[in-house]
């Protein structure tokens, strides 16, 4: 009878042991800007490591930000917002933050340019309608930012909930210029274009329009029976963030790694 519970509990055990090389998910929580260059890095991630499986989730830097204390399915976080880093940093839910890589906005037009926009001064014609991201979203910050340094105040402006949005509206002609990352240029296929503005305007956007971008380690999600797996595989792809082709899915997507 010993021998028989012994070899119970031998099984028993055994049976609750996860298989070896079981899947494993990483959470992923991103700024929409980051989308194609991530999605990008996790097609190479992924086809390089069976079994694990990374899962995007977009959203705005400050919304994603207050939402991971009580997540525990989220391992990095890569904001578009330093304030918003630096608040999950202050309470211990990431670590190790790095700026990796930056963007600026540019003033972007509908294919064809149809309004003939060709600078900043351009956003002062009250015949235009202007379209600019909220205040309180990197690109809004941004674009004021941009605009206060060239002395440039639009009569009127329609805002919107981030550039992804407003580059929308423009590919649908709902406005005639807007101030956008060039990421999301980008990824408009063509339908919409960045205006061929002069050398002075292209380097104040460059200055005074930049968004640096910042990833961290989520401390919360490397908890449980995986977590040494988790912790890993987080690194292995925090690598990849930084390395030569995390770098070239970067400047693929429109956006500027910075120098290691």
């Amino acid at each position: 009878m010993l021998t028989i519970a012994l070899a119970c509990t031998v099984v028993g055990a055994c049976a609750a042991e996860e298989p070896e090389g079981a899947t494993m998910t990483i959470g992923i929580a991103a700024a929409p800007s980051l989308s194609a260059a991530f999605t990008e890095m996790i097609d190479l991630f992924e086809e390089e490591h069976p079994g694990v499986t990374v899962s995007l989730e977009l959203g705005r830097s400050d919304v994603l930000a207050a939402g991971l204390p009580g997540r525990d399915d989220i391992n990095i976080f890569a904001s578009a917002s330093e304030n918003a880093m630096q608040e999950v940093v202050n309470a211990g839910v990431a670590v190790d933050p790095r700026v990796f890589a930056r963007n600026h906005v540019v003033v972007a037009v509908p294919s064809g340019n149809p309004r003939r926009i060709t600078g900043l001064r351009d956003l002062e014609r009250p015949d235009l309608r202007v379209g600019l991201c909220a205040m309180d979203v990197p690109c809004g910050e941004a674009a004021e930012t941009l605009l206060s340094a060239a002395g440039v105040e639009p009569p009127g402006v329609e805002r919107d909930s981030g550039s992804r949005a407003l580059a929308a509206r423009l590919a649908d002609n709902d406005i005639d210029v807007g101030i956008v990352y060039r990421t999301d240029v980008a990824a408009s296929h063509g339908w919409v274009a960045q205006a061929e503005v002069d050398q002075r305007d292209r380097e104040l956007a460059q200055a005074a329009g930049t968004t640096r971008y910042s990833v961290a380690r989520v401390v919360r999600g490397e908890e449980g029976s995986d977590a040494e797996r988790e912790r890993a595989a987080t690194d292995d792809f925090l690598e990849l963030v930084i390395s030569d082709r995390g770098r070239r899915a970067l400047e693929d997507s429109g956006l500027a790694p910075l120098p290691q």
